[in-house]
């Protein structure tokens, strides 16, 4: 009869503190000594002197099940791609993207947010996840672990019946579904400004004689969440124009959807420099944007990406990667060499992944953008790191343009 395969676990974690160290190294004991599983551990198996990002990258190879654990420390240093656990990132995520029912990963949540949610990394926020959250409950969830790992589910599903009789059933149809409200109903008048990835609601724009009344306006993403708020009052007149970028800053809005910004904030001066009582609603409807008016009393439901920002929402990563890039050439006088070195790691992280993301690991783009990415070497000096910083940005800059070119197409098809 054959041995049963003993499966083979890596734990992946970040050096947040003594105490946590501990409980991650009792966590890999109990697994090897109480449950027959194997361990690769970095304080086990890391030899001092061999290359680290080697021994990471062979770990998950290796591995059949990979235990992420996360701690706040661990998902800020991921999202950040710093240090040992950026490098696990690296490894971890083109998986992740790529197959959406891998069970490999096992993200292992240690806390939660205000709504009950638990705070893990970016690119596990869509997955299923295991909460060890207290001690009191420790057994449960490690019962439920090792389940996992050994791929015995306590829960089973049933045998399949047989088709049922659906000659003497009453038909019936579904209701529609519910539409998510991201403001409810008021006494006042609001608009709603769509931008590439988010929506800015204007309200307090109905005329007032006070001295004190200011328009305000608030931004949130497409799943309905408050970013920030900025207002406008009539004393800000001579500034408003000067210090704009500080009201886009002051919004939350992403450096690389600045672009579409001005006129949206335009708006929000003209309904607060008025001496009388306007059709806003008019106002709206010869506003050549994707802009809605509500009235006083009207729900506004949570809109969708529209048509013509699909292509910015989709790469907004990317171009976030670009932005930082081009911001990073501007200000490299002020930057010593070892600072700049630093930097560059996580812009490599982020360029080469979200490339991967947008396009498909298929996609020819990303073979250059990877020969670029790998070109980069700790021993380029200054001069020969802008020169890297160009060319990645060329090349970014040429497949969006590609892309962008399909995805026109495609959209004139759609309107067809």
């Amino acid at each position: 009869m054959d041995e049963e395969k003993v499966p083979v676990v890596f734990i992946s974690y970040c050096w947040t503190n003594e105490t946590h160290m501990q409980w991650v190294l009792n966590l890999a004991e109990q697994l090897m000594e109480k449950s027959g599983v194997e361990v690769i551990l970095d304080r086990w198996h890391g030899i001092v002197g061999h290359d680290r990002f080697q021994f990471m990258e062979n770990s998950i190879k290796k591995a059949d099940k990979v235990l992420v654990i996360c701690d706040e420390m661990y998902c800020r240093k991921a999202d950040n791609r710093e240090g040992g656990v950026g490098t696990e990132t690296l490894i971890i995520t083109p998986d992740v993207y790529q197959n959406t029912e891998q069970e490999k990963f096992i993200p292992i949540a240690l806390s939660q947010n205000s709504n009950g949610e638990y705070i893990l990394p970016t690119y596990f926020n869509s997955r299923f996840a295991l909460g060890m959250l207290n001690a009191a409950q420790f057994e449960r969830d490690y019962n439920q672990l090792v389940r996992l790992i050994w791929q015995e589910p306590q829960l089973k599903p049933p045998v399949r019946g047989s088709k049922p009789n659906f000659q003497d059933e009453t038909v019936t149809t579904e209701s529609p579904k519910e539409i998510v409200v991201v403001k409810t109903d008021t006494a006042e008048e609001r608009v709603v400004w769509l931008l590439p990835r988010g929506f800015l609601i204007y309200e307090d724009i109905t005329f007032n004689s006070g001295k004190s009344w200011s328009s305000t306006v608030t931004y949130y993403n497409y799943d309905g969440e408050w970013q920030q708020g900025t207002h406008y009052h009539e004393s800000y007149g001579y500034s408003w124009e000067r210090d704009i970028e500080i009201q886009y800053r002051k919004l939350s809005i992403p450096e690389a959807d600045w672009n579409w910004c001005r006129a949206p904030l335009n708006l929000l001066q003209e309904l607060r420099e008025v001496s009388k009582p306007i059709d806003i609603k008019n106002k709206v409807s010869q506003i050549n944007y994707p802009v809605y008016y509500y009235a006083p009393g009207d729900e506004i439901p949570l809109p969708q990406v529209p048509d013509e920002y699909s292509f910015y929402y989709e790469t907004g990563d990317l171009r976030d990667v670009q932005q930082e890039i081009r911001t990073l050439i501007k200000t490299s006088l002020h930057r010593g060499d070892e600072e700049f070195h630093k930097m560059i790691v996580p812009i490599r992280h982020s360029a080469f992944l979200y490339s991967l993301k947008f396009l498909g690991k298929d996609n020819p783009s990303l073979t250059f953008i990877k020969e670029i990415v790998d070109e980069y070497k700790p021993s380029l000096s200054k001069f020969e790191l802008m020169e890297w910083f160009g060319k990645l940005d060329s090349i970014l800059t040429s497949t969006l343009n590609i892309e962008w070119d399909a995805w026109q197409t495609n959209l004139k098809r759609k309107k067809q």
